[in-house]
């Protein structure tokens, strides 16, 4: 029943997966247990086949998967999600892969400037114990999540919300590493983008004015001139269509711009040094 109703949506080995997390999740047992004992009876199932349609009128309807479940993984860690936050990309885990790298067990001070879930500062926190961290968001409903999954981590981050495109940044302290994940896809682009992201993930959070589409780059440059620590660090994540715009926007502040490519072979992250 489930395959035929998903199979113009996702591909076998994907309806497979997800037929697998729906049932852990309502039947409450290992996925191991689930394919070792696919001919058994679960009255547990039974019990809770109602809950099993609607997910699947969800997904029928192309809510992503991870909105569907409430939850997703991001760099080995359990993140709760809704529609209020993106979901988090595997680009995103280079990202904090590059941070981690340079600043391994440092008592380092960072703000996630556009945190949506929390997933890099919190992601941050656990593998840097000691770094001071602070998160911003625009969106309350967005920081209400980002809360949830930082105390579910046991991790303690400042939040603020506030608008980065307008907020006085000299109330904030100097930083050791900025970074941010801001939205970046020019609305020009949405014609080219899937049915899923467009109507489902939140719009603030993706696209910008396709006449300004550098704007947040240009003011996370500008904070990282009066805000950064001597040798300080921006990390960004970057829109692979306007990658030497970027590179030259941020070559016009500072001498030592370093960009890489992700695992997809896209221009995808820059880093800038103070």
């Amino acid at each position: 029943m489930y395959d035929e109703a998903l199979k113009e949506i996702y591909s076998p080995s994907e309806i497979d997966l997800i037929f697998f997390q729906l049932a852990e999740k309502i039947i409450r047992k290992p996925k191991s247990t689930l394919r070792w004992a696919m001919q058994e009876e679960w009255h547990e199932f039974e019990e809770r086949k109602n809950l099993f349609l609607f997910y699947l009128m969800e997904l029928k309807s192309r809510k992503p998967f991870q909105y569907v479940m409430g939850e997703t993984e991001f760099y080995g860690l359990r993140f709760f999600l809704n529609q209020n936050v993106l979901i988090p990309r595997p680009e995103t885990e280079e990202l904090v892969e590059w941070i981690l790298y340079d600043h391994p067990k440092e008592k380092a001070r960072i703000i996630d400037l556009g945190t949506g879930s929390g997933c890099i500062a919190i992601s941050l926190k656990k593998q840097l114990p000691n770094a001071q961290i602070m998160a911003l968001d625009t969106s309350e409903k967005a920081l209400q999540i980002a809360k949830i999954n930082a105390d579910y981590h046991n991790t303690e981050i400042e939040f603020i919300c506030d608008d980065l495109l307008k907020m006085d940044i000299d109330t904030l302290p100097d930083f050791d590493v900025i970074v941010s994940n801001p939205p970046y896809i020019m609305a020009s682009e949405k014609l080219k983008m899937q049915k899923s992201v467009v109507e489902f993930e939140p719009q603030n959070a993706l696209f910008v004015d396709s006449d300004d589409p550098l704007i947040f780059y240009k003011k996370i440059a500008e904070l990282g001139l009066k805000k950064l620590k001597p040798d300080g660090k921006i990390y960004v994540e970057i829109n692979q269509q306007l990658a030497k715009e970027t590179q030259a926007l941020f070559l016009s502040y500072y001498s030592e711009v370093e960009w890489r490519k992700d695992i997809s072979g896209n221009d995808r992250m820059i880093k800038c040094t103070r």
